[in-house]
């Protein structure tokens, strides 16, 4: 006797048993991860994130390659939540991000300009506390290095609490709406909703946006919309999200490409008005100063001596060259821009280009090489409407960038080449075997 959709009930009772028991080990995982964090346990944080990593791979792998079951959608939720409720078990000890989001909201509702005062600055003496303050990083000598969007959700999750609580709440709830959306995408594209486990199971949205409180969510949901939008024909508001999506974090605007039908001056126009609007209430009094700490951030990283970037540090750690950083920014953005041209005016390239969507997101990561791994956060949403492996692989292993670094971790170029090298050797030996079966 056959199944409705092809193959055996006991195949059909087979695979839905692999998947529960793919979802069981990625919520064990959890709960060790979470213990870790609340321990300090950074190594502990990261080998059982990367377990889960692989349980989360095999689980979407199996909703790929075979048709949905009666109950798999169930139960991808309910894991999903199970997740999200362990991930708010321990408090945010991976990172000091979420201090400086309370801070930012807490003088703002001061009537301060985050732009313009120092945490440490005497003015703002009567706003600190034993509980926040103290954890800010670098309140001696950096301003806010938000935009304006960011500073706006920071000001609006103060309104509903004074603390990491508040922030944890608004990037929980902004989480879920990206699920909401996403399967909504999924439903415009008729694709199986069971798809949404590529974001929904996905170790690094879980433990970056619901456990750390990171504002990567509020860029994710944004992207999420603009996607759907851009799929039902709307322009104009997808230009808007895209807008608000970059003054949340300015890295968005390199997915436009994939995003705007080709000559429809809709989005680019809303996409300017919207950062304009944005902008002019922190410019008018901070005016030039709006970017904040940024620069001064970007130097801490390494990126004006050469090193933040991961091929400038290989090729120097191997001894192979020594390129200065400026020649590699360039080159990174003439490869950014011939790649994003190439998406913009392919053939056809008046739809939304849903395939291109991962590659362009992932080549800005990996050609930035960001240190940290909330910055790869983003990508689980662009893959559950295109699933790219290589890309997949990158956002699994980004957790590894905690690793404690020597005495008692691995180097820096061990983790470049996992984190980096590795998923894009994967990517070649994909292209090359495209290319033996073609020949």
């Amino acid at each position: 006797m056959r199944s409705p959709i092809g193959g055996s009930p006991d195949d059909g009772a087979c695979c839905s048993a692999a998947l529960a028991l793919a979802g069981l080990c990625s919520v064990i995982q959890a709960a060790h991860a979470a213990v870790a964090i609340d321990l300090y346990d950074v190594a502990g944080f990261v080998l059982a994130s990367l377990i889960a990593g692989v349980c989360y791979l095999a689980a979407v792998g199996m909703v790929l390659k075979r048709p949905p079951r009666r109950h798999d959608f169930a139960l991808i939720v309910i894991v999903a939540i199970i997740l999200r409720g362990l991930a708010l078990t321990p408090s945010p000890n991976l990172s000091t991000d979420a201090y400086r989001y309370v801070w930012d909201g807490r003088i703002q509702a001061a009537g301060y300009n985050p732009y313009l005062y120092v945490p440490a600055d005497p003015r703002l003496a009567p706003l600190r506390d034993e509980a926040i303050y103290p954890n800010i990083n670098q309140k001696e000598r950096a301003v806010t290095i938000y935009p304006p969007v960011a500073e706006l959700l920071f000001l609006a999750a103060h309104h509903i609490g004074d603390g990491l609580a508040a922030i944890r709440l608004v990037m929980t709830l902004l989480d879920a709406a990206t699920i909401v959306v996403l399967l909504l995408l999924l439903r415009a594209l008729s694709l199986p909703r069971e798809h949404i486990v590529i974001y929904a199971w996905h170790p690094l949205p879980i433990w970056e946006f619901v456990c750390q409180g990171h504002i990567d969510a509020a860029v994710t949901t944004a992207l999420a919309l603009a996607v759907l939008l851009t799929v039902r024909q709307r322009q104009g508001l997808a230009g808007v999200l895209l807008g608000i999506a970059a003054l949340i974090k300015y890295f968005p605007v390199v997915l436009v490409p994939a995003l705007w039908r080709r000559w429809d001056w809709r989005m680019p126009l809303a996409f300017v008005a919207t950062a304009v609007v944005l902008y002019l209430p922190y410019i008018r009094e901070a005016g030039g100063r709006v970017l904040g700490y940024l620069g001064n951030h970007l130097d801490n990283e390494g990126y004006a001596a050469g090193w933040g970037f991961h091929p400038i540090w290989l090729l120097r750690d191997f001894s192979i060259a020594d390129p200065p950083a400026k020649a590699y920014v360039v080159v990174a953005i003439g490869l950014l821009a011939l790649l994003g041209a190439r998406v913009l005016f392919r053939s056809g390239a008046s739809k939304v280009q849903l395939a291109a969507l991962p590659l362009l997101g992932a080549a800005f990561v990996w050609l930035v090489s960001p240190h940290y791994p909330w910055y790869f956060a983003f990508l689980p949403a662009l893959l559950v409407a295109s699933p790219s492996a290589p890309v997949l692989l990158m956002s699994v292993l980004a957790v590894a960038l905690y690793w404690p670094r020597p005495p008692g971790g691995i180097t820096w170029t061990e983790i470049y080449l996992l984190v980096y090298w590795l998923p894009l050797a994967l990517l070649a030996a994909t292209a090359g075997w495209r290319l033996m079966r073609r020949a």
